[in-house]
């Protein structure tokens, strides 16, 4: 017995030190290891699929801790952007989007009208700015804009008067053309919303009447003409697990990271094919918003449509976990929504700032090529 207990005493210490930091590092998450390659390397395009899935299948308690890393090593922790999102035509739209009920193939009650005139769209702006929101988003239940000269020509001028009054603008309008993007630019268009909802495979089981490629194709013509591209998805759809890291691998692996990635719960509305589809859960929006920080760490992650359901502790959960954007007033386009008094009240408990308006745009790339032609022939 003595023998054995002085060869015990004969162990280095450091071999024990060298024993647990192999332990824990061969015990490390994906999440924590790609978080720390996330905050040493910055953003990368090069992600791929299993990497994103092992992410988002670490313990949901590591990804709220890296996700909160990543979260507070590339932005201001507690600043939240607030914006607020208005429907300028709702109704009547000729596309199938199992969730929408702006769809008029079915019957969910809600009428079609016609465009919001400008003295209603912009004095909806200005009661936003006083309520604290410093991005407007105008919504068009639109498939695509073409054939709609009169109305985008609308559409130009109201992005002018509301950038004129201090706010950054959105639209979220359908598909564009390439020349109508660069009008947007031209206008002062901040970003333009386009989300590609779910997976390329699980995409054509929610919706037929536009096609993935042509969701891409705009998202480049945005991002050609120098406007923030603001793009993300929606769960609860009857999606798999594998769909979501889907649709996240897709907006990580583009040219540039989308500027916004909008995270929406799905409401389900009567009337619907989706209409039966149960609620998201908490955890649910907190894997996908962690994930998506630490695969897009610059990126304004934006808690969106179906916060409603959620109380403050829970939307605290999703702050920690790396979204710094909300959608705040009483009306998502034609969904509920937190209104007003109750974010103010959680900005307040939460200890949450308001997140200032960003001006600085970038030049299209069209401008850029001009600018090196003219370079290289000088």
């Amino acid at each position: 017995m003595m023998m054995i207990r002085s060869l015990r005493l004969r162990v280095h210490p450091s071999l024990y030190i060298s024993s647990f930091s192999t332990l824990s590092s061969s015990s490390s998450s994906a999440a924590a290891v790609q978080a720390d390659r996330t905050i040493k390397e910055g953003p990368r395009n090069n992600w791929t699929k299993d990497e994103i899935k092992h992410v988002y299948d670490s313990p949901v308690l590591d990804l709220l801790y890296h996700g909160a890393q990543v979260h507070r090593h590339a932005h201001n922790f507690r600043e939240v952007q607030q914006c607020t999102l208005l429907s300028v035509k709702t109704g009547g739209c000729s596309e199938d989007c199992s969730y929408c009920p702006q769809s008029s193939r079915y019957n969910t009650g809600l009428k079609a009208q016609k465009m919001m005139n400008k003295d209603a769209v912009l004095e909806a702006a200005e009661k936003a700015k006083e309520a604290g929101s410093t991005r407007f988003c105008m919504g068009a239940a639109w498939r695509d804009t073409v054939g709609r000269k009169t109305n985008f020509k609308q559409i130009l001028e109201y992005v002018k008067e509301i950038r004129g009054m201090g706010m950054e603008v959105c639209c979220t309008l359908g598909m564009i053309e390439k020349q109508q993007a660069l009008e947007l630019k031209e206008a002062g268009l901040t970003a333009y919303n386009h989300n590609l909802d779910t997976s390329r495979e699980y995409y054509p089981n929610i919706i037929t009447t536009r096609s993935y490629d042509e969701r891409l194709e705009t998202l480049k013509f945005v991002r050609e003409a120098g406007i923030n591209v603001c793009s993300g998805g929606i769960i609860g759809l009857g999606e798999a697990e594998e769909d979501r890291v889907g649709l996240l691998h897709t907006l990580a692996t583009l040219p540039e990271h989308p500027e916004s990635v909008p995270i929406n719960a799905l409401l389900a509305v009567k009337g619907t094919p989706l209409e039966d589809q149960k609620p998201v859960e908490i955890w649910e929006m907190i894997r996908m918003i962690a994930t998506a920080r630490i695969v897009m760490p610059k990126a304004m992650v934006r808690l969106s449509a179906g916060r409603v359901r959620f109380s403050m502790s829970e939307q605290a959960l999703c702050f920690l976990a790396g979204a710094n954007s909300i959608f705040t007033g009483e009306k998502l386009l034609t969904t509920p929504n937190n209104d007003f008094d109750a974010d103010q009240m959680m900005f307040r408990v939460l200890g949450l700032t308001p997140k200032a308006p960003d001006f600085d745009q970038k030049a299209t790339s069209f401008e850029a090529e001009r600018c090196e032609k003219e370079a290289t022939a000088s």
